[in-house]
Formats: structure tokens, sequence, C-alpha cells
């Protein structure tokens, strides 16, 4: 009777931890996933909102060609 109650006892500890570890994996592989989602999909949301942003690396310059070119000068007193 008590090797019966202890064997019960230690196949329920086992079973708990092994539906834990389970959850545990499941949970962490659903992070993951929706980490890599919104990777993808180019925004990061945190609590206060959300950022958007670009992956390609085209960056087109901020100034025609007309502009004419930057010159460096030091003020004189």
């Amino acid at each position: 009777m008590i090797i019966t109650g202890l064997i019960l006892f230690f196949a329920l500890i086992y079973l708990f931890v092994f539906l834990g570890i389970t959850i545990f994996k499941f949970k962490l592989r659903r992070m993951q996933r929706r980490a890599q989602e919104n990777a993808d999909e180019e925004r990061t949301q945190y609590a206060d909102g959300e950022i958007f942003y670009s992956k390609n690396g085209n960056r087109k310059k901020h100034f025609r060609q007309s502009d004419g070119e930057y010159v460096d000068y030091e003020e004189v007193e």
C-alpha cells in the first residue's frame, strides 16, 4: 500500500515536471516566432507605441544634384 502510494506520488511529480517543461518550451517557441514575425514585418511593438523601420540598404540622398557641394568653413571674428 505504501509502495503503491510512493510510486503514484513520484509518477504525479514526473507528470507535472514533464508538463511544465513542455508548456515552457511551447511558450518560448511562440515568443520566438512572434519576434521573428515582427522583425520580418519591419516593426517593433513597445508598451507605449510601435517603431517602424526599413531593412533595405537603398538609402536616398537628402539633397539634389543641383544643391551644390558642402564647403567646410571657419568663422573669423
